[in-house]
């Protein structure tokens, strides 16, 4: 590039927030910078590291011999599974899922590092959501639950909730919080209440008998005033948006407080209108769960058969896969969540023969790795929102690595 260019109302695939008013100026060298100001944003935009396109066993190879040798290692693995897929792009997933079907392999198209109910309760007890775009404009009370998106999520607050000004708004916003210490983001809250998280359970089923109309003893419920504090601002608001962040729902009882949790915003909506919005780790884990609820009828995570897939939403769970060596081989789709993933995962990955797709080193051996370009700075396509909303990538930078989808198409050709 001789000169500099300037980009603007692009995309970022920082977090699951998708901000899509950034301006790109890439200059001269091909370096990138962004405004306005954000850290995620700032880590993200940067083009790939590096290296060769493909990697056999650590030596370069072509491009070709790559593809040759991940054909030969998953024709002899006869339980390959697909984890990752969160970090593609929706037409990436979608290749991505028919090269799985293909195979006959397990997907686990969730987050590893962040388990997520989501599905099962949207099978047995539905959850009343909304987009990013209602919560800034209507609500006029947000609980933020073991959520602190002024450090996940930086422009959370600037531009869909505290910050942000609301077009229905007559109003200031009341705002509230529950974690296990003070945050960046319960310090900006009006009222805070310091649980630890093994209570959340009981503070859901506190909150679903205060909004039935039930007494509760306090001496069964240590935290009741708080409690009583908390609903009686969410029950009295026009429109309560609960947001959560995924160390509320990625616990053991993550599914039976989501329940609860959903089942008390649905009474919430009989007297107001109340939601629950997830922030979830980005950038495309929610379009994963969507890609393959399309192909398959099913939320993750399925295995591919030749009668149809089958679903089993605790058994096919990639950690259970790999602990009970169930699995032969691995189809990984490398970004941020390898490396929060739990390390006994990370020990039984590496044990696998494992074909790997990533735009930087990964840090975790892989016998094929594919060195591809990076979605929304070298190359196009579209991701969803953590409210699923759909938004395109833009291309900034030219490259010559290939897409994830290119190379798994040529790998099915």
């Amino acid at each position: 590039m001789s000169e500099s260019a300037i980009f603007n109302d692009v995309v970022c695939c920082g977090c699951s927030c998708l901000c899509d008013d950034l301006q790109v100026t890439v200059d001269a060298a091909g370096k990138l910078q962004t405004a306005p100001g954000c850290p995620q944003a700032a880590s993200y935009f940067q083009p790939s590291g590096a290296g060769p396109d493909c990697l056999i066993d650590g030596s370069e190879a072509s491009l070709e011999a790559g593809i040759a040798a991940s054909q030969a290692l998953l024709a002899s693995a006869k339980a390959p599974l697909f984890l990752g897929l969160g970090e593609l792009t929706i037409d990436g997933q979608r290749a991505a899922l028919d090269w799985a079907d293909r195979l006959g392999a397990y997907v686990d198209a969730g987050n590893p590092a962040e388990p997520d109910p989501t599905g099962m309760i949207l099978q047995s007890t539905g959850m009343i959501t909304a987009t990013l775009g209602e919560i800034r404009d209507r609500a006029d009370a947000i609980l933020f639950w073991n959520a602190d998106p002024a450090v996940t999520h930086p422009r959370f607050l600037e531009r869909f909730s505290l910050d942000a000004e609301g077009r229905f708004l007559t109003g200031p916003r009341t705002s509230l919080a529950i974690d296990e210490a003070p945050t960046a983001t319960s310090q900006r809250t009006e009222t805070f209440c310091q649980a630890p998280h093994s209570a959340n359970l009981e503070i859901a089923h506190a909150l679903l008998a205060l909004g039935r109309g039930k007494k509760i003893d306090a001496a069964r419920c240590s935290l009741l005033p708080q409690v009583e504090a908390i609903h009686a601002k969410l029950s009295s608001a026009n429109y309560a948006a609960i947001v959560l962040g995924p160390k509320f729902y990625g616990s053991v009882d993550g599914a039976a407080i989501m329940e609860t949790l959903a089942d008390y915003v649905r009474d919430l909506n009989r007297t107001n209108r109340a939601i629950v919005s997830l922030l979830r780790s980005g950038p495309n884990w929610i379009g994963a769960a969507e890609a393959i609820a399309w192909r398959t009828g099913y939320p993750s995570p399925v295995r591919f058969a030749v009668d149809g897939p089958a679903y089993d939403p605790t058994g096919y769970r990639a950690a259970k896969l790999l602990a009970r060596g169930q699995v032969d081989a691995v189809v990984r789709f490398d970004g941020d969540w390898l490396q929060k993933a739990p390390p006994e995962m990370k020990t039984l990955l590496e044990k696998l023969p494992t074909v790997s797709f990533g735009w930087n080193d990964a840090g975790l051996p892989a016998q094929v790795a594919f060195r591809v370009a990076k979605p929304g700075v070298e190359c196009g396509g579209s991701m969803h929102r953590l409210d699923d909303v759909p938004l395109p990538l833009s291309q900034l930078v030219k490259t010559s690595r290939p897409t994830t989808e290119e190379i798994i198409r040529q790998a099915m050709a």
